[in-house]
């Protein structure tokens, strides 16, 4: 599938169920894929077990399956690891702080979804600057619950699709952040996963 379907693909996923379940764990999948869960950011695990992972969440027709490779062991967080899960893995995408693996996940057709730490101004003005630089399919802003505050500051219209993640707990945070630019939230909580909410405001 082309890089253009994939970000159509995951926009139109993400309208339909804007939560995105967090794995850390590889047992977790069973879980998520149970709840009805069609778009996955695997956290945790080894470079051992993400065959199985990504296998087990592709069986599910439609999902999507991507992977935080700053946290995978195993996996040189190089363009020759980004090229060896693709040519490895039914992968869509990866998610990653680092602006070069974003470049090099474009270049072998992976979705690339841009980590930002929100810790302070300056480390949101050099974020926008990254995401400036590189050109990300999404950023994942963490953590989540800064963006019903910082939202309104951000130049929404000069940025790619925004997901919110960590720290979210809560069906009342996940509708918060929802109220915010954010398009979706990730989480690693399983009590989430199988929340029926829908956006409050269409993703334009």
């Amino acid at each position: 599938m082309l890089r253009d379907n994939k970000k159509r693909l995951l926009m139109d996923k993400l309208a339909e169920k804007p939560v995105i379940a967090g794995i850390r764990e590889p047992t977790t999948v069973e879980i998520a894929v149970s709840k009805g869960m069609n778009v996955f950011f695997i956290l945790g695990g080894t470079l051992l077990d993400l065959s199985a992972m990504v296998s087990a969440i592709k069986a599910e027709d439609g999902c999507l399956a991507l992977v935080h490779i700053d946290l995978i062991p195993g996996i040189g967080k190089d363009a020759a690891g980004i090229e060896y899960l693709a040519q490895k893995l039914p992968l869509d995408g990866v998610v990653t702080t680092r602006t070069h693996l974003i470049r090099a996940a474009k270049d072998v057709g992976l979705l690339a979804i841009q980590r930002l730490f929100a810790l302070d101004s300056e480390a949101v003005k050099t974020g926008l600057g990254m995401l400036r630089s590189a050109a990300p399919d999404a950023v994942e802003i963490l953590p989540a619950l800064v963006l019903p505050y910082l939202g309104r500051r951000l130049p929404v219209a000069e940025m790619p699709p925004i997901i919110a993640g960590g720290l979210v707990e809560t069906v009342q945070e996940v509708r918060a952040v929802l109220d915010s630019p954010a398009v979706a939230v990730s989480t690693s909580k399983a009590e989430l996963w199988g929340w029926k909410g829908r956006r409050p405001k269409a993703i334009i």
